[in-house]
């Protein structure tokens, strides 16, 4: 993990967008850095690899973007997402993944904030790509917009799309009868950030209320049987 030194305030002509780059190969990660630092207008703050840590830099920094590797190792990258989301604050967020995995591109989006790109993107597209998110912009890439819109397609086919693991703990939670508030206390979220995935649960079953979805998904198995009384 590397902590950057900032600049001075002589140096910066035009506000820098401050970054913290998550990315698992070192190597990678250092190269990605030194890009955005010679394309202009980025200030990394912090660099890491650990999902963990990247967790508080994001929570203890005032970054302007966050940039994520889908791929890191060991870990459950639809799940990663939506805790990192959790601690945004006013940051944006942008996934880079060696693949448009439906999932992964849905918890990136669903913050409202973020951007999904390819690691196959070349150094220009990605330092581009990476400036119109900061700049409040939502960015996907053309072959994430087209898994996404399968995804979508096979959900009115009658198909549920597939449920994050955090959606599942808190359709679990709902289940139990826990409210949005009793659910923010238990994992340590935003009550506003419980309604969102909520909402989002709602819409992958293809139901109207959260009685429904605790209902369908405890019939089709997505969630621990829940017991009566």
């Amino acid at each position: 993990m590397t902590i950057h030194a900032l600049p001075s305030e002589d140096a910066v002509e035009e506000r820098c967008l401050r970054v913290i780059v998550v990315q698992g190969q070192t190597l990678f990660r250092h190269g990605m850095v030194n890009l955005l630092e010679e394309h202009g207008r980025f200030e990394v703050l912090a660099d890491t690899g650990s999902p963990q840590h990247s967790v508080e830099l994001v929570r203890d920094l005032e970054a302007d973007l966050v940039i994520v590797d889908a791929d890191l190792p060991a870990t459950d990258a639809p799940t990663y997402i939506e805790v990192l989301s959790d601690v945004l604050g006013t940051a944006r967020l942008l996934v880079v993944a060696s693949h448009a995995g439906q999932a992964e591109i849905e918890a990136a989006m669903s913050t409202g904030r973020a951007g999904f790109t390819l690691k196959s993107s070349t150094a220009d597209e990605f330092a581009g790509i990476a400036r119109r998110v900061a700049d409040g912009e939502l960015y996907l890439h053309p072959e994430a917009a087209a898994a996404l819109a399968r995804g979508l397609a096979g959900g009115r086919n009658g198909r549920p799309a597939p449920l994050t693991a955090r959606q599942r703990e808190i359709l679990r939670m709902v289940a139990l009868g826990l409210e949005n508030k009793q659910i923010a206390r238990r994992l340590g979220i935003g009550v506003h950030t419980v309604k969102t995935h909520v909402s989002r649960i709602i819409r992958k079953l293809g139901v109207h209320t959260r009685t429904e979805a605790a209902v369908i998904a405890t019939r089709r198995g997505l969630v621990d049987h829940v017991p009566v009384g």
